[in-house]
């Protein structure tokens, strides 16, 4: 049988289900990644889906998945245009038999795995960005809980155990690879604004790729920062404040589960206590966010979310824009524009008060700002992006209806002697 197998946001070859279906299920097989061309289209907001931060980042990670497929004598081929069609010459061309990849469960990127379908191949899309599976969880998705506090709960009450990350399948060495032409990485020129950034990606050790993720994850358990973690991940500077798991996790560099597995290696070697705790609540929230997908879909795309507010915000495009390029009444504020439009990378804390002066103080659209986050992040995920979103819109799934942050007191905690400011005061 001829495979294509699509990467999509699972770039690594370690702990990939789908990527190991593909090899036990095939007999000549083609690796493809497709840099969709509506990325680099205005959305409905104005500007394009991804900008260069995110675009530096996957490029450095796809030249890292190339090195390694290449040393088991197969190409990653690297298409740019749009999914459907590249797919229809490729299924023609080379008699494809089945397209195996990632399942990921946001509207658009189902009707992507669809219109393939319709270009008679079997598709196998496995869904496998979570820590917890679907089907380990004790109820249903229609069930999930609509509180967070609750859904850990009962996950915790169970005592679900997260499964062994998974080794390469040996038939990789075996396959025979279907090689085209590929097309060469051309590497952007790095700005010297990455030098004060809390994910510096101009730094070596910030690449993106499977290789740098794995050996940051090493170094990570190796210090002494997880057991302060959650007394630090607050901080609005810092690369050592908080983990930064999360661009690694965005593309697929690395599983939650190999995360989860370093995790507890590092609690038995050393200690277990609330910061090394909160490691695992932050990809239990993550979790939390993509199940939350699979139950209620396009709807939380929706201006009114859920239907569960009164969010009837009329959208400002004057405010709107003076927000996203750091123009607002306050300095604050802008210089967390600053950091995010400079280095692709802010903390959670600021992410939190700049969306939520968007909302609140200039009752702009939620999904504006979302949108302009997935733009700039390098960290971008489409489900935790909208989910944390519509939580501070007060239109998701939270009883207690939406975020609202004081800006002055937030500035007077977290930044008391000015000193973040002072870093991104310019634009």
């Amino acid at each position: 049988m001829k495979s294509i197998y699509w990467f999509r946001n699972d770039l690594r070859l370690k702990d990939n289900l789908a990527l190991n279906y593909a090899l036990n299920n095939s007999e000549h097989i083609l690796f493809i990644h497709i840099d969709d061309t509506q990325n680099d289209k205005n959305s409905s907001w104005g500007f394009k889906r991804r900008g260069k931060h995110r675009n530096i980042f996957m490029l450095q990670g796809l030249e890292d998945l190339q090195k390694d497929l290449n040393a088991y004598a197969h190409t990653l081929n690297r298409f740019v245009g749009d999914p459907r069609n590249i797919f229809e010459g490729l299924i023609k061309q080379y008699k494809i038999n089945s397209v195996f990849c990632e399942a990921i469960f946001a509207p658009e990127e189902q009707e992507k795995e669809k219109s393939i379908k319709e270009l008679g191949v079997t598709i196998h899309a496995h869904f496998q960005s979570s820590l917890y599976m679907p089907e380990h969880l004790p109820f249903e998705l229609k069930d999930l809980p609509d509180v967070f506090t609750q859904f850990r709960n009962k996950i915790e009450a169970e005592g679900i155990v997260p499964e062994e990350p998974v080794v390469l399948s040996e038939r990789i060495k075996e396959i025979l690879p279907i090689s085209i032409v590929k097309e060469n990485l051309f590497l952007p020129i790095f700005t010297e604004a990455y030098v004060n950034s809390s994910f510096p990606i101009s730094d070596k050790k910030f690449k993106g790729g499977e290789r740098n993720a794995n050996l940051y994850i090493y170094h990570y358990f190796k210090s002494k920062y997880p057991e302060t973690y959650k007394l630090t991940r607050n901080n609005l500077m810092g690369i050592e404040c908080s983990t930064k798991f999360s661009p690694w996790l965005s593309l697929g560099f690395i599983s939650p589960n190999q995360i989860y597995k370093a995790l507890k290696e590092y609690e038995r070697k050393n200690t277990a206590n609330e910061s090394t705790y909160w490691i695992f609540f932050e990809l239990l929230w993550r979790d939390y966010f993509r199940f939350l997908f699979m139950k209620y879909g396009k709807k939380l795309f929706y201006k009114k979310g859920l239907g569960l507010s009164n969010n009837n915000c009329q959208h400002d495009e004057k405010k709107f824009n003076a927000w996203r390029n750091g123009k607002t009444p306050s300095s604050f504020i802008n210089a967390g524009i600053c950091e995010l439009n400079q280095t692709g990378f802010i903390s959670n804390r600021m992410r939190q008060i700049l969306a939520s002066y968007l909302v609140n103080e200039l009752a702009c659209d939620w999904r504006a700002g979302a949108a302009w986050f997935e733009h700039q992040l390098i960290d971008y995920d489409v489900y935790s992006n909208y989910a944390n979103w519509s939580y501070i819109a007060g239109v998701g799934t939270d009883p207690r209806g939406g975020r609202h942050f004081n800006v002055d007191k937030q500035k007077n905690t977290y930044d008391p002697d000015g000193s973040y400011e002072k870093v991104w005061k310019k634009l």
